[in-house]
């Protein structure tokens, strides 16, 4: 009885010592940095912050993980001197045992915690973080060390985004609407002021300037029937009072609204939805699990992408505040139909180009230069606001619906969307070829 009490004891050891020994399968698993990262999906989408910040947020967040995790990948390079004025990330002090995952982890959310508001949020995800490193037998050093790394990499991350003129764009002056004719002009229901007016000025990833990829000019504004301006609206019009059940559901599913602002009759509360940035960071998550990408591609994954989506959101305002164009909504109730409401809320700035239509081009462009053009998923991202799955068959798929959505919606001319595509393409395949973060890209170079 004795020696069968012992071996159960042995065994129970053993036990608690394999589960204790399991950090790396914890840690390493490339779904819990996708889950990260819908972690601070919610807290950017609690927090409020408008799709161009989104963006600077995720970029930020993804190249902090992408730099701690290349010291313990060869397969990667890391972006100090490619980027402008990078150059402050140091390796590990030698000697130091480093699990790279783990640091990764922990420089995301320290520059995710940094750039956001809700600490409190931020805080519980990073103690849970160091609570799996502990309770799955990471050794007391090696968490040590990596945590220590993963915020010396988030800070050297943090100091290069305090150059970017962020800071300065929070003290601009206020937008001045101009009175001329086809200029955009704030809309209802709450008439907002112009959302990130001095977005261009921010500081690029990858582009050369925030005009490397200027659409041409859109259609001269005219409010005559027969002008071409005024059949873009009209045609607009036409397809708002048609639209069909699928259209609506496109239109919903793609709107990613912030903060939305509902009437009903005299009440008026706001709902708060994730970033069109933060649609494709759901997408990005979805498609690495399928591809069963390990930790290191998908870190690779989220930042590529992220950097996309930061530079064409920076090449978009650039061209909406360059041609100040006027929304359809504004067009429509002012020369065609008083009473027509677009089906979607009108967004606060001007219409040309298209954001979600460049953002989600250039995130397509980066994935399937990944994972290759056909690679079909199922989309979940907008399961926590009661929308269905939708489903396709390429990432250029959904960023081709996420654009028309915006027409279906009411609040873009078809025109935008299609040149908006265009300039997806193009920054996504520059940030691909400019930035050389896989080895084999260096050996090709």
């Amino acid at each position: 009885m004795r020696y069968l009490l012992f071996a159960i004891l042995l065994a129970g050891v053993a036990s608690c010592k394999q589960r204790a020994a399991d950090y790396q399968q914890v840690l390493h698993d490339p779904v819990l940095y996708s889950k990260m990262t819908g972690q601070l999906t919610d807290v950017i989408t609690y927090d409020i912050f408008t799709p161009p910040v989104a963006s600077r947020i995720y970029a930020y967040a993804h190249l902090a993980a992408y730099e701690a995790m290349v010291h313990g990948d060869s397969s990667y390079t890391s972006l100090k001197g490619q980027l402008k004025g990078f150059d402050y990330v140091l390796p590990p002090d030698s000697g130091k045992i480093v699990d790279y995952p783990y640091a990764a982890l922990m420089a995301f959310m320290e520059v995710g915690k940094t750039l956001t508001f809700s600490k409190d949020q931020t805080d519980k995800i990073v103690d849970s973080l160091k609570m799996l490193a502990e309770t799955h037998g990471m050794p007391a050093d090696m968490k040590k060390n990596s945590e220590e790394y993963g915020v010396n990499v988030a800070k050297a991350v943090l100091g290069w985004s305090k150059k970017d003129n962020y800071a300065q764009t929070r003290s601009a002056a206020k937008y001045t609407v101009p009175n001329d004719e086809g200029k955009w002009i704030p809309t209802p229901p709450g008439y907002f002021q112009a959302v990130e007016p001095q977005w261009r000025t921010i500081r690029t990833i990858a582009m050369d300037s925030c005009n490397q990829f200027a659409p041409p000019a859109p259609c001269v504004f005219g409010k005559d029937s027969t002008c071409a301006f005024y059949k873009l609206a009209k045609q607009v019009q036409d397809t708002g009072v048609l639209l069909t059940e699928e259209q609506k559901a496109i239109s919903s599913f793609w709107d990613c609204n912030g903060f939305k602002l509902n009437v009903v009759g005299h009440t008026m509360y706001a709902t708060k939805a994730m970033t069109p940035g933060g649609h494709w960071m759901g997408i990005i998550g979805i498609i690495c699990e399928n591809k069963k990408a390990d930790f290191d591609k998908t870190v690779y994954t989220y930042t590529t992408a992220s950097f996309a989506i930061m530079d064409a959101f920076i090449a978009c305002w650039d061209a909406k505040y360059t041609f100040n164009l006027v929304r359809p909504e504004t067009v429509i109730n002012k020369y065609i139909d008083a009473n027509w409401k677009p089906f979607l809320q009108t967004p606060p700035f001007p219409e040309y180009t298209s954001g979600h239509s460049i953002i989600s081009t250039a995130a397509s462009t980066v994935l399937e230069h990944i994972y290759g053009a056909q690679t079909p998923f199922r989309d979940s991202t907008e399961r926590p606001w009661g929308f269905p799955d939708r489903n396709f068959q390429s990432p250029r798929q959904a960023a081709d619906e996420a654009g028309i959505s915006r027409f279906y919606g009411g609040i873009h001319y078809r025109p935008s969307i299609i040149v908006a595509r265009d300039q997806g393409e193009k920054v996504g395949n520059y940030v691909l070829t400019k930035l050389s973060m896989r080895k084999e890209q260096l050996a090709s170079k």
